[in-house]
């Protein structure tokens, strides 16, 4: 039973004792927590298509991504402005509830915060290696940090250290210091590529051209630095780790060991669309670690519906049972960005952000049907 956007009850219907004309019947299918899509780009959302074709080099995409920004540099707000409503919509209808969305200055918050549908967590996103910018990135993280909205509102504000080419070592101990004093999340993407993990043990690679062509290479920014160093500086509070594609055993073991903490966020068609090796999935959830899912953004995956993600985890991992699946698409998204006491299961006092998953015709159990090829998800109004 539902009321002002509330669960009141979870019941058989044969228990039920209202009024029938309060009920709504959706048909057969399965009612389930609204969905969490921890990790998004909004601003790709107008993108028709992934940046370049399947397999491509991430070197080279990530130079596709620089191009597209600077395309639309000439009217920057107004074509973010058009992307994130636009991805918006689609997220919601998809079946999710809640968001965590990385998001790039410029921006206007008025074109998130206008979402009331949607629980949204803005992660600001810092990169740079230059340390004479330092101070200024302080004081931009602290001017959105510090707005008057909190963590209970539509639209709470967090922090984001790009990825460990393109975020001095300083800068990371900066932006974790500045949101864990807070209680903020911080999100990074963490070994997310063979190439990274060389830059960052030899200095070498194609990481190395990529800079040097931006004009931003700086060697002293990943002497002495392991993605394990990294790990430790986001273990202080309460963080994201974005991919973790390649995360070595010991690192697993370490995440294991700050779970409490730390949520890995598998992204599973953006993962095949760079043609990844196998994601060490099993082994995360042989040691507990918490994973909940993303869709990363349309520059990398043909839509932003998170359900779609959960299938593919159902086709490429046929072992996991469907409840399994299910709260990493759900609880575990909501547990790892702080709204488990509202979202993630369907509990009374929780809210009423419910998906829905029309089954096929027939008596069969949901577990056989839940991730079935056609089966999709839609929010429930």
């Amino acid at each position: 039973m539902v009321k002002d956007g509330t669960i009141q009850s979870v019941q058989p219907f044969g228990d039920y004792c209202g009024s029938l004309s309060s009920v709504r019947d959706l048909g057969n299918g399965a009612i389930v927590p609204g969905l969490i899509n921890t990790h998004t780009h909004l601003e790709f959302s107008d993108l028709e298509q992934p940046l370049g074709e399947p397999g491509i080099r991430f070197t080279d995409w990530i130079r596709l991504i620089v191009k597209c920004r600077n395309d639309s540099h000439s009217n920057v707000l107004g074509t973010k402005r058009s992307a994130i409503q636009k991805g918006l919509t689609e997220t919601i209808s998809s079946g999710v509830a809640a968001v965590g969305e990385i998001a790039t200055l410029p921006f206007d918050i008025d074109d998130y915060a206008s979402d009331r549908e949607l629980k949204q967590l803005l992660f600001l996103e810092q990169l740079g290696s230059d340390e004479k910018t330092f101070l200024e990135k302080r004081h931009e993280l602290d001017g959105f940090l510090d707005s008057p909205q909190t963590l209970d509102t539509n639209c709470a504000r967090h922090a984001s250290a790009h990825a460990p080419y393109s975020c001095h070592p300083d800068l990371v101990d900066q932006i974790c210091n500045q949101a864990f004093s807070l209680n903020r999340v911080v999100a990074m993407h963490l070994a997310e590529t063979r190439e990274e993990r060389e830059l960052l043990e030899n200095q070498t690679g194609e990481f190395v051209q990529l800079l040097k062509d931006f004009g931003v290479w700086n060697p002293s920014a990943f002497q002495s630095r392991s993605v394990l160093s990294i790990l430790n500086k986001l273990s202080v509070g309460r963080s994201l780790v974005i991919h973790g594609n390649y995360l070595k055993q010991h690192e697993l073991d370490f995440i294991s060991q700050q779970k409490e903490r730390m949520t890995v966020v598998y992204c599973p068609r953006t993962h095949q669309f760079f043609d990844h090796e196998d994601y060490p999935l099993g082994q995360m959830l042989e040691r507990n670690i918490r994973v909940a899912l993303g869709t990363d953004s349309r520059a990398s995956n043909p839509d932003l519906n998170l359900f779609q993600e959960m299938k593919t985890i159902s086709s490429l991992f046929p072992d996991l049972s469907t409840t399994q699946i299910l709260q990493m698409g759900t609880l575990n998204g909501a547990v790892a960005i702080g709204l488990d006491k509202q979202l993630g299961t369907l509990t009374p006092n929780k809210s009423a952000a419910l998906s829905f998953v029309a089954g096929p015709p027939g008596e069969t159990h949901v577990n056989d049907w839940l991730f079935y090829p056609s089966a999709n998800s839609s929010r429930v109004h």
